[in-house]
């Protein structure tokens, strides 16, 4: 029996939020368990899924609500942040010249007569 691969997970990050939403019974919470296996570590996360889903007085419907609690004590994973883009500089440095397609009453600059 061959197994196709899932075409919606693309990454780590995927597989472990598809499988926390799976374990703790709320599929429709997929992208909320996508943001935090984006800001933890797996293994943190599993363990603590883990234990969440053994513990034997918790309800089932309230699994998600006591492991969402329960991320406090983690620590979070190093955040990479992102470059700004800068933007290019005009040549000249001033903007581009008025074409005449404004609606606006005033805001038409009288032009030249050639």
């Amino acid at each position: 029996m061959l197994l196709a691969p899932d075409t919606k997970l693309h990454s780590r990050e995927h597989v472990l939020a598809e499988d926390l939403s799976q374990m703790l019974h709320e599929p429709k919470r997929f992208a909320a368990y996508l943001g935090i296996a984006k800001r933890y570590d797996e293994s943190d996360l599993r363990a603590l899924a883990r234990y969440v889903v053994e513990k034997k007085d918790l309800p089932v419907e309230v699994r998600g609500k006591y492991f969402f609690a329960s991320l406090r004590r983690l620590i979070r994973k190093p955040e990479v942040k992102k470059a700004k883009r800068r933007t290019k500089k005009k040549k000249n440095g001033k903007r581009a010249k008025y074409n005449g397609n404004s609606k606006r009453a005033g805001s038409r600059a009288p032009q030249k007569s050639s």
